[in-house]
């Protein structure tokens, strides 16, 4: 429901489908949300008893999954996830064979593998989220650290949405300066101003999160609300969304990671090739191979 929001209540569309399993919960959400219209430039927001309601659409925000029970292995919460992909992409892609999949459902890199498996869309209309919403905390508390706004702040989280997600330090700049000049060891092991720290935050920000409300939603509404305006805006805008990352950054396997990448009304129109220094690329390479275990342990 967070990315209805955020798409509604930024004026980016005025028209959204809602489908859940729970068609009560769609059904009170939809009224909710409409009875509001007046404040929400007059939205109709179609609560979805079947995907055939969904027909057409320009883009498809797929967010479906479970919650981990207590002691559930994260590979077995994976598995559920992905056997929910399989069931709702074919009848998703046959209704809107022409629209721009977002994939946000956990783990995003993996379930965005799955999609693409299943739905066989091009890659530029299959994406996931990935590290965007990670770059927005990166940069917010570079942001915060050296009291600036974040609009300020020019950086890139890569890699797998998750604990292996590579900060790009070398490219870093604030104000148009390049904090790796400032601070050569920047993000290392060496670096006396431990900036390190900040990449750590960003990783445990989810966490820190649902430990205390239980689950997120309000940032990634924010953050799937802004990848839908950069296509519809046709906007070619450098994003950091997931992506087949075979080829790219010494990546040998067939597997999704996070790289900047330029979106437009094409969905992925282009990816831009990042300048890694040697730390970078190793840890993007590690990155690569906690995705494809991830990906491994799925069955298809």
């Amino acid at each position: 429901m967070a990315c209805a929001v955020a798409l509604l209540s930024k004026g980016i569309t005025n028209d959204i489908a809602l489908y859940d399993i729970n068609q009560d919960l769609c059904t009170a959400e939809s009224a909710d949300l409409v009875h509001g219209s007046l404040f929400l430039n007059n939205c109709s927001v179609a609560k979805c008893c079947d995907i055939g309601s969904t027909r057409d659409s320009r883009v498809v925000v797929v967010t479906s999954g479970v919650r981990p029970k207590a002691n559930e292995k994260p590979s077995e919460v994976a598995q559920k996830t992905a056997d929910i992909i399989k069931c709702v992409m074919p009848s998703l892609v046959k209704e809107s064979p022409k629209a721009v999949f977002i994939i946000v459902s956990n783990p995003s890199d993996v379930m965005a593998w799955v999609a693409h498996k299943i739905s066989k869309l091009p890659y530029e209309r299959c994406i996931s989220t990935g590290c965007h919403l990670d770059t927005a905390r990166f940069r917010l508390f570079i942001a915060q650290l050296l009291g600036v706004a974040t609009s300020s702040v020019n950086a890139f989280v890569l890699g797998e949405n998750g604990k292996s997600s590579v900060p790009m330090w070398s490219s870093v700049t604030v104000g148009g300066v390049r904090l790796e000049q400032l601070v050569p060891k920047i993000g290392t092991s060496e670096d006396p101003m431990q900036w390190c720290k900040v990449h750590k935050d960003v990783v445990e920000a989810a966490a820190k999160v649902i430990a205390l409300k239980g689950y997120t939603n309000w940032a990634i509404g924010h953050a799937v609300a802004d990848v839908v305006s950069a296509i519809f805006e046709n906007s070619n805008r450098i994003l950091s969304l997931s992506t087949n990352a075979k080829g790219m950054c010494g990546i040998k396997d067939d597997i999704f990671l996070s790289l900047p990448c330029i979106v437009n009304k094409c969905g992925l129109f282009g990816i831009i090739r990042p300048h890694l220094s040697k730390w970078e690329s190793n840890a993007m390479k590690k990155s690569a191979e906690e995705v494809f275990k991830a990906q491994c342990d799925i069955k298809l």
